[in-house]
Formats: structure tokens, C-alpha cells, sequence
């Protein structure tokens, strides 16, 4: 390893032409490292490359949240099925009285939800200024 780095820094100082395999090879790389590429990209292509970024993390996103509510529902169906339980029966009877609670706390926290994905999280993407 260490004639291997001696050659490197030979080659880079330009102090021998190795005609072994190596010796052009890393002659080859020095050379090529040393020009300027030949494309060029626009200043926006980094802005572009992370917002489809974030696209696709969002849409994995609601994804997943869609998968456990879908899941969720199914177990709350199965659990009812298996207790055979009625919701004006037993433990769920305190629910039939505050039925507009209930909705009022589910639409509450798809409300938060919403603020962190579109606000919150918006917000700590963009850089300060």
C-alpha cells in the first residue's frame, strides 16, 4: 500500500512517467481529475431535486396514514365482532351521550395534523434568512 501511495504522490508532482500499468493509470486519473467537467447545471437544480424529494415523502406519508386508519378500523370492526359487544352496552355507554365530543376530538387531531404537515413542517424546511 505504501508504493502505492508514493507513486500517487510522485505522479501528482509530476516527478516520474511510470510506464507500468499503474503508473499510466493513475497518470490517466490525475490528468482527467485536473479538467473542468463538461456540463453544467442550473442553479435551480438542486432546489428541484429536493422538492421532488419532499414530494415523494409526503405521498408516503399520507400513505401510511391512510394504511393505519384503514388498519385501525379493522381492528376496531373485529374487536366488536369478537366481544360482540353494542355500543350502548357495557363500558361504551358514556359515549352515547357525548357523541358530538367524540367527533369534535377526531376532527380536532386530523386539524393538527394538517397545521404540522402544511405550517410546522414547512416552516423548518425553509432556510433562515
Amino acid at each position: 500500500m505504501k508504493a502505492e501511495e508514493d507513486l500517487q504522490n510522485k505522479i501528482e508532482q509530476g516527478l516520474t512517467s511510470d510506464a507500468s500499468i499503474d503508473g499510466e493509470a493513475y497518470q490517466y486519473v490525475f490528468k482527467s481529475l485536473k479538467k473542468e467537467p463538461t456540463f453544467h447545471v442550473s442553479t435551480s437544480f438542486a432546489d428541484r431535486v429536493v422538492s421532488m424529494l419532499d414530494r415523494k415523502e409526503e405521498r408516503r406519508d399520507y400513505w401510511w396514514m391512510a394504511a393505519g386508519i384503514f388498519l385501525s378500523v379493522i381492528a376496531l370492526i373485529v374487536t366488536f365482532a369478537l366481544v360482540k359487544a353494542e355500543l350502548t352496552a357495557g363500558v361504551f355507554t358514556f359515549l352515547s351521550g357525548y357523541q358530538g365530543l367524540v367527533i369534535f376530538g377526531i376532527a380536532f387531531i386530523l386539524l393538527l395534523h394538517w397545521v404540522d404537515k402544511k405550517v410546522i413542517k414547512r416552516q423548518l424546511s425553509t432556510p433562515a434568512h
